[in-house]
């Protein structure tokens, strides 16, 4: 089984799709890249009290960033919006990735949910 490989375009689009919604005021916690072995796939992953209160708001302005950011590679189903009290969140802090690093976290094995193996992260508390 072949792992996708996280391009440095994507990192570049996501760093700016982040600070895009950070001008429009768009709440962000933390915003990591992860890649999902199930899926065999990198989702942009933003925490966002937003996605816990209106998550179909929550997409519909990320989409708008998108739209207008234009990004060549980047799309709404790279992107996963979590809440800051979610299983997936409290299982990604516990990683502990500095940011801008990739890191090993670990696998289902350890919790009752898929948690991604590496890491990109752009920003945790």
């Amino acid at each position: 089984m072949f792992q996708r490989i996280l391009v440095n375009d994507l990192i570049v689009e996501g760093k700016q799709l982040l600070e895009a919604l950070a001008r429009n005021r768009f709440p962000i916690v933390a915003a990591l890249w992860s890649y999902f072995p199930e899926s065999m796939e990198w989702r942009l992953v933003i925490v966002t009290p937003t996605a816990d209160r209106a998550p179909l708001a929550a997409y519909a302005r990320v989409r708008r960033a998108l739209d207008r950011t234009a990004p060549p590679l980047l799309t709404l189903s790279d992107i996963a919006l979590v809440g800051p009290s979610s299983d997936d969140y409290q299982a990604f802090r516990s990683v502990g990735s500095s940011i801008g690093r990739f890191g090993k976290g670990f696998t289902e094995s350890r919790v009752q949910y898929a948690v991604p193996e590496d890491t990109y992260v752009y920003q945790l508390p």
